[in-house]
């Protein structure tokens, strides 16, 4: 599962929306397909500044800058002692309110043994959108100890603090927006050899965190000096999220009222709060893949435009890259569920 990626890699993978205008290249309806070698996307952040998405070129540790009104990608963005590692993968990307990139590479064992193996350092890498440069490189190993790790996700309050969520067990750790403040903001109970938190979003002052361990949701007050973790009811009754849980997106032309989960299984799931409060939760319903049957499976979502789309991950092909053996996939699709998310939000 390792991965060299050539410069004219892929696609519009997972996601969330960045700062900035919204004026960008809207792409027609229907699902995309981008022609892109080896990218195994796992996620990405859409730019509504820069109108291009950044994203996560999994087992390469790097970062593709996909330009959607060109469906080309038109930069790889790498990190100096980090990418080309066939031990790190690179995960969770966005871009915090000081227009920075934000992105998660992690010890690539943890997910490859469930987290039977949770060795390795992971980082947290801030990019300087405008110069080109990294800004700092923090170990969250460091912070942790090693005691629990599977980092691969990151939100960001208004000022700019980061927030990294780790997987194995579930925890989240808080990084300055100078890199200079690293805490343990949040670790729980759960054991390093189960599946705990595996995605988040921001809404408003809060966090949005989506638990493996039960299937529920929780929010999070950032303004707390440690996090404290608020079970946001479900339904009427002892519902759960989904059966194999990944990213959580808060898609911008809902206003803070839909968030959407990316399962392995069941494809998209889409919540809703009615008053964007996210003091409750409904469960409107699940949005199936295309591609599930043949091997994708949905990791996250993005809206370009006017659109929003699935994207989906084919990890059953490969495991090292470089390798002249490995199957070498070109096509990464984007499932177009807009009008489905349309539809179960007026439920």
């Amino acid at each position: 599962m390792r991965i060299f990626v050539s410069a004219t890699l892929f696609t519009v993978a997972a996601a969330r929306a960045c700062p900035g205008r919204i004026s960008c290249f809207s792409p027609p309806p229907g699902d995309v397909n981008i022609s892109s070698f080896q990218l195994y996307p796992e996620n990405a952040c859409f730019d509504t500044k820069r109108c291009v998405a950044y994203l996560s070129v999994l087992f390469n540790a790097s970062v593709a800058v996909y330009d959607p009104a060109k469906n080309d990608v038109t930069n790889i963005i790498t990190f100096p002692g980090l990418t080309g590692n066939p031990a790190l993968h690179a995960t969770g990307v966005r871009v915090d309110p000081l227009d920075r990139l934000s992105v998660v590479i992690n010890a690539g064992a943890a997910f490859d043994t469930l987290g039977k193996d949770i060795s390795g350092d992971s980082f947290l890498v801030k990019y300087d959108l405008k110069t080109g440069q990294t800004v700092f490189k923090v170990n969250l190993t460091a912070v942790s100890h090693g005691l629990y790790g599977g980092f691969q996700d990151v939100e960001h309050n208004k000022e700019g603090d980061s927030f990294v969520l780790g997987t194995y067990g579930s925890s989240i750790i808080r990084v300055s927006t100078n890199g200079k403040h690293i805490v343990p903001w949040f670790v729980g109970t759960t054991p390093t050899s189960n599946v705990g938190f595996t995605g988040l979003a921001t809404s408003g002052h809060n966090l949005i965190v989506v638990d493996q361990t039960d299937g529920q949701l929780y929010r999070f007050d950032t303004r707390r000096e440690r996090g404290e973790p608020v079970r946001i009811p479900l339904g009427r009754g002892n519902e759960t999220i989904g059966r194999d849980l990944d990213a959580v997106y808060m898609p911008p032309r809902y206003n803070g009222r839909i968030i959407l989960v990316s399962d392995l299984d069941l494809g998209t799931v889409v919540l809703r709060s009615r008053d964007a409060s996210w003091n409750s939760a409904e469960r409107l319903g699940s949005i199936p893949s295309p591609y599930h049957d043949q091997g994708g499976i949905s990791v996250a979502t993005v809206q370009i435009g006017d659109r929003i789309y699935s994207s989906n991950l084919f990890l059953g092909e490969t495991n090292t890259v470089p390798d002249e053996n490995d199957k070498n996939r070109t096509d990464n699709p984007l499932q177009d569920i807009s009008a489905e998310v349309d539809r179960l939000s007026l439920l």
